[in-house]
């Protein structure tokens, strides 16, 4: 048992260490993003996010990267007062200079 932790205890520690990288990835792209957003007049306005899927993405599993990165945009976009409507995305496969990444086109539907 006390392997079995410490080996879930590194896990956790290696997920939070690149989850903290793709979080202030996300942060940059919103502060440019944000010049694309309208101000808040009650109409319903889109904003499309491009990203790829980690560089090794062979095994089922949540898609950590795109996870962690939409949702820190989410949450920013939330926390300028703005209100999420919908989320739609799409994937595209080999993508990437090497072809070997998922590419995924993200429509976040704001008001």
């Amino acid at each position: 048992m006390p392997e079995r932790r410490t080996a879930a205890l590194k896990e956790r520690m290696r997920m939070g260490f690149f989850s903290s990288g793709q979080k202030n990835s996300a942060d940059e792209v919103y502060k440019k993003m944000r010049n694309y957003l309208h101000a808040k007049d009650g109409k319903t306005h889109i904003v499309m996010v491009n990203s790829f899927s980690k560089w090794i993405n062979q095994f089922f599993g949540c898609e950590d990267k795109y996870t962690t990165q939409i949702d820190e945009i989410l949450s920013l976009m939330q926390e300028d007062g703005y209100e999420i409507i919908d989320v739609k995305f799409n994937s595209l496969t080999n993508q990437g200079i090497t072809g070997m990444m998922e590419g995924f086109h993200t429509l976040i539907v704001y008001r």
